[in-house]
């Protein structure tokens, strides 16, 4: 009897701890609100005990960074899917402008969505972006919906997280289907290896009183986590990393025979040492990779002194 007792006090207190960690989250990603990576993160997320608003893009925005509505008026289609997962999208019967190219329904169309309307009254403590079919590391950063979709997070004041799960690029490149499913197949892992972060973190962040953010980082900071196409026995643990300017999947535009210019992947240049430490190689050696991320575009403050000094003399 005893020991049921000990047992269910055990359970009871696990459930209180939870609560009390428990966090209000706005999901979003850049592959489309009903993709199987947003919705790995979904599930982890609320059985980690976190309460959670899913509002993605309708579409898959991949590659699009930070694109978003710029036309005062423009109206936006916003549906339910089930209650509290919605989908951000163009109206029916939308068309951009004649000589225009328009973004609509984009990641950062969900963020605001998100935070101006569904979420107004009850802000999130965190934005979640991801997971992302692909990793996002290196240059991939800047082209990145789903890096992006959190940056817009901290622009708007609140704490995010971006999540990516790696491609195999030999395999996929060998087989398409084989190297869909590897990378799916590691999303579960890295919904539970997101969620640890995110705890960990948050724990960090109680220790402190809150005088940090919710992720125990100051100011507008926030992670962007990338984790290998993987079984997690084979995981060679965590890297620390910046974001670096290698990576091994390599977007460049050429011009053919025929004078059309097409954007083609490359094989990328030996590593340099600096590189070698940097995410994108990491990620490459079988680490999950954390990198901590700014929402404000700001040099520290000791490069924009430098700056001050060395521009002091410029008159409009």
């Amino acid at each position: 009897m005893n020991r049921l007792l000990t047992a269910a006090l055990a359970v009871a207190g696990l459930g209180l701890s939870m609560q009390a960690n428990a966090l209000n989250i706005l999901l979003t990603n850049d592959d489309g609100c009903r993709a199987p990576g947003i919705d790995a993160m979904y599930r982890a997320l609320t059985a980690a005990g976190h309460t959670v608003t899913l509002v993605g893009p309708l579409n898959d925005s991949s590659g699009i960074s930070a694109a978003s509505v710029v036309v005062p008026g423009q109206a936006l289609a916003v549906t339910e899917l089930a209650p509290g997962r919605f989908c951000v999208g163009p109206p029916e019967g939308y068309t951009p402008p004649t000589g225009k190219t328009s973004a609509i329904g984009t990641p950062v169309d969900a963020v605001n969505v998100g935070l101006d309307v569904l979420l107004k009254d009850t802000p999130p403590d965190l934005v979640v972006s991801g997971i992302n079919f692909g990793e996002n590391v290196g240059p991939l950063t800047q082209m990145s919906g789903t890096l992006n979709a959190a940056v817009r997070a901290m622009f708007k004041g609140i704490p995010a997280v971006a999540v990516s799960t790696a491609i195999d690029m030999d395999l996929i490149m060998r087989d398409q289907q084989a190297g869909y499913r590897k990378t799916q197949g590691a999303m579960d892992d890295t919904a539970k290896f997101a969620v640890k972060v995110i705890e960990q973190a948050h724990q960090s962040c109680a220790k402190h009183s809150c005088k940090l953010n919710v992720l125990g980082l100051p100011g507008v900071n926030g992670l962007n986590l990338n984790y290998p196409a993987l079984p997690a026995n084979q995981v060679k643990g965590v890297s620390f990393a910046p974001i670096g300017n290698w990576d091994r999947v390599n977007f460049t535009s050429q011009r053919g025979a025929d004078g059309t210019v097409n954007v083609n992947l490359v094989a990328p240049p030996k590593p340099t040492a600096i590189q070698q430490q940097a995410d994108a190689y990491q990620l490459w050696q079988g680490h999950a990779v954390i990198t901590v991320i700014a929402g404000n575009m700001s040099a520290p403050p000791a490069v924009q002194d430098q700056a001050k000094k060395m521009l002091k003399s410029v008159q409009p």
